[in-house]
């Protein structure tokens, strides 16, 4: 008998875990997804492996007797992988100075080792193609928006609702202000010089607009963000945002505040279906753990804001809202 390495895995790690749920995010698959390859690895093996209640997953008799076993053959399929050199994650991050690095940053805190070779495309849109040819193995970005349906044979998993902030100078007449509504600005508008960028933000900022009256100031040069920065704190007073998990120039000494409601920019860990290597197993397993314990995905439908698109992708996959 052939077992498929992926059923044992989903196996082991379902044991481990005690709760389908929490195994399901640690492998980046669906709940769904984990029962079926259970239930097929089940039939092969012609025995049950969980006792299922409404509160709690039990390893049978069977089940543990096939543990130790099965966790052998992981163990000695990722030995297997190793000793062929591993090279490193190929990676897009659409640009340095936005969330994904700061993502990153924060995983690798957790490990260290994991090696990752960095790519920007400036736009997911520029990712796509190389992640469905495997010139990529993985990309963060924003799944819609893009100009296209994200092909069949790639998967996504958001990892991070990053909010958006207003960023103002400080003699600005709401500077004073504890946070900023949206409906404030249906007036003044927010500053964006020269609009540019990927096309899935540019069509985030068009939604958020439209969604809440608010027009968009493209007047002036900027030749990079320090510059956009610049002019906001000495030039005309006016508001421009920014990603909260941005690095702002702080001698610039911009107040930073919140919008009511929250825009929540949507950044997924994408990348193609099948078996994935160990390090990219890896990378999927360290972001799915940080994103929930440092909750990136944070979502109140009362106090936050996302484009109906991106609330389905979300809602849709194995994050879940949380009050």
């Amino acid at each position: 008998m052939d077992l498929d390495l992926g059923q044992v895995r989903a196996f082991v790690v379902t044991a481990e875990q005690r709760h389908f749920s929490r195994a399901a995010e640690a492998l980046f698959l669906t709940q769904q997804a984990l029962s079926k390859r259970i239930r097929k690895l089940e039939d092969a093996l012609s025995v049950r492996l969980f006792a299922r209640t409404n509160r709690a997953v039990e390893l049978t008799a069977d089940g543990e007797r096939f543990l130790p076993h099965a966790r052998e053959l992981v163990r000695a399929a990722d030995a297997a992988v190793a000793a062929m050199g591993e090279r490193p994650l190929r990676l897009d991050l659409v640009d340095n100075r936005l969330s994904p690095m700061f993502l990153l940053r924060r995983i690798a805190e957790r490990d260290p080792g994991l090696r990752v070779e960095r790519r920007t495309g400036h736009g997911f849109a520029h990712a796509v193609d190389p992640l469905a040819r495997g010139e990529l193995d993985v990309a963060i970005g924003r799944v819609t928006g893009f100009g296209r349906e994200l092909p069949a044979e790639l998967e996504h998993r958001v990892i991070r609702l990053e909010p958006l902030v207003a960023l103002l100078p400080p003699e600005h007449a709401l500077a004073g202000a504890a946070g900023l509504r949206l409906a404030d600005l249906r007036e003044e508008g927010i500053w964006l010089p020269q609009l540019g960028g990927p096309a899935e933000w540019l069509s985030y900022l068009r939604e958020l607009c439209a969604a809440f009256g608010v027009p968009v100031d493209d007047s002036g040069v900027s030749y990079d963000l320090r510059h956009t920065l610049e002019q906001t704190r000495y030039g005309k007073p006016r508001v421009t945002l920014a990603g909260a998990d941005m690095e702002l120039a702080p001698d610039l000494n911009l107040r930073v505040l919140p919008f009511e409601p929250s825009p929540l920019f949507p950044w997924s860990l994408v990348w193609r279906r099948g078996r994935p290597a160990p390090a990219l197993r890896r990378l999927l397993a360290l972001a799915g753990r940080t994103s929930r314990e440092e909750r990136w995905c944070a979502y109140d439908p009362a106090r936050d804001w996302l484009p109906a698109a991106d609330l389905a992708a979300f809602t849709g996959g194995a994050a879940r809202t949380t009050p």
